[in-house]
């Protein structure tokens, strides 16, 4: 079974004036590193400053793989640092999962009682490892040493297949060929054709599977502004949240405000998606926000981040603004709702005991419709071997042979036939066929 060492490739500070990081891509490595980086406290306070070790290389496990088994790990020590356990996080939210702290001798720490396989890839670039960086003494300088950390997986492959794709007529496919990837995976395949006004027809292993042809038409883009807001939970300052209404992420409304809550709040920001056709199909949505957070400190009370909803589903990642100063940040869908739902999603400004405040949303949603077509998607679940094959306009398909292997049907490349007693290549699969039903063949030739 193939193992895996995930390695983190991005920090995180909660207070870039008293924290600092030197040599930080001496931390992006699996825990056999001896090189460390060095994380400094220069604050002389026994406060509590936190370092997120982050961005994991999730993608380099096939996406069919089957997860048996991980275990998440961290290397280092400190100078001068305070004892305490280390967690894990995704962004500034506490998951379940924690490990010892580390010692002034160099140890390799491995967390337990970790969360689920699906919750760690759900938390994506945001899953990290929080350290906290206090000092021992307000008076004496905290070093932490990072040598390295990783997420090591155990993992199985599932029965490997073959996907093979042919086109006939005036046109591209993507992907061409044969395709080789794994059972119980999506594929898909694009279809493009030269002449947007073409036929397109495509069959999978012989059967018709026209109907189940996805039409795209050419990109539209409808760039909005917030046109009202909802508020709840919120402590003081909700009447500021409606400082961003009109206003653009690029061109924002001018304050240092913030808005708070006694524990959590948010503000729903709502938007007029009516010039978007009811037959358009949503292709995607990202939200530029401007706006800033109340203290540098990112934790359970200090929040200010944005995230998108469809209804109360969120669907995106959780966004935190990094400064008090006012910045711009960008959030994506990793959801994206149908037409129908787009109506009801929103974003949402998530702020706690010190806050924050939006102060300008640039709401871009990417669809397409039937008119002005540009290509067209076809998406199945793989069980097996398969032939897709596929004509654009009035081109002729070619004849294919299939010859039944075990349950599946193959496509034969190329065909034999006896001449003069020497069985010879035939790439014409037609003329095989002729051939083979042209002569009387006689029980036990």
């Amino acid at each position: 079974m193939p193992t895996i060492r995930l390695i983190p490739s991005t920090y995180y500070l909660s207070n870039s004036s008293y924290l600092s990081v030197s040599n930080a891509s001496n931390m992006y490595n699996n825990t056999d590193n001896t090189t460390h980086a060095t994380i400094t406290n220069s604050r002389t306070s026994t406060s509590s400053y936190y370092a997120y070790i982050r961005g994991f290389n999730f993608d380099d496990i096939p996406s069919s793989a089957i997860i048996n088994s991980f275990e998440i790990k961290i290397k280092g020590n400190y100078s001068g640092g305070y004892s305490q356990n280390m967690y894990l996080y995704n962004g500034t939210t506490a998951m379940s999962g924690s490990a010892s702290a580390f010692g002034t001798s160099v140890v390799t720490r491995t967390f337990s009682s970790v969360p689920t396989w699906e919750e760690i890839v759900d938390a994506g670039s945001n899953f990290g490892i929080r350290i906290n960086c206090r000092r021992s003494s307000r008076n004496t300088t905290a070093y932490f040493y990072i040598y390295g950390a990783e997420i090591e997986v155990d993992y199985t492959l599932p029965t490997p297949c073959t996907v093979t794709s042919t086109l006939s007529g005036n046109g591209t496919i993507q992907p061409s060929g044969a395709y080789s990837t794994y059972e119980g995976t999506e594929y898909e395949l694009t279809i493009t054709p030269t002449n947007k006004s073409d036929t397109v027809t495509a069959t999978r292993d012989g059967t018709d599977i026209t109907d189940q042809l996805v039409a795209h038409g050419v990109g539209n883009t409808a760039e909005l502004t917030a046109t009202d807001v909802d508020t709840v939970d919120i402590q003081s300052g909700s009447s500021y949240a409606s400082y961003c209404i009109g206003y653009t992420a690029e061109d924002p409304y001018s304050s240092s405000s913030n808005m708070y809550a006694s524990d959590e709040g948010y503000a729903n920001y709502s938007f007029d998606f009516s010039s978007i056709p009811n037959n358009a199909t949503i292709e995607s949505i990202t939200v530029n926000a401007y706006g800033h957070r109340e203290s540098a400190t990112i934790d359970s009370t200090h929040i200010s981040q944005i995230a998108i909803y469809n209804g109360t589903t969120k669907i995106s990642d959780d966004v935190d603004f990094p400064s008090t100063s006012s910045t711009l940040i960008t959030c994506e869908a990793t959801t994206v709702p149908t037409r129908s739902q787009l109506d009801n999603v929103s974003l949402r400004h998530t702020v706690g005991y010190y806050g924050g405040l939006v102060l300008g949303i640039t709401f871009t949603v990417v669809y397409s419709t039937g008119t002005g077509l540009d290509h067209y998607t076809y998406t199945f679940t793989t069980t097996g071997d398969a032939t897709i094959a596929v004509v654009i306009g009035g081109a002729v398909a070619q004849d294919v042979m299939l010859t039944k292997v075990g349950t599946t049907y193959k496509t034969v490349i190329t065909g034999y036939k006896k001449v003069n007693g020497a069985w010879q290549a035939q790439t014409d699969v037609s003329a095989l066929y002729t051939y083979l039903t042209s002569h009387q063949v006689k029980k036990g030739d």
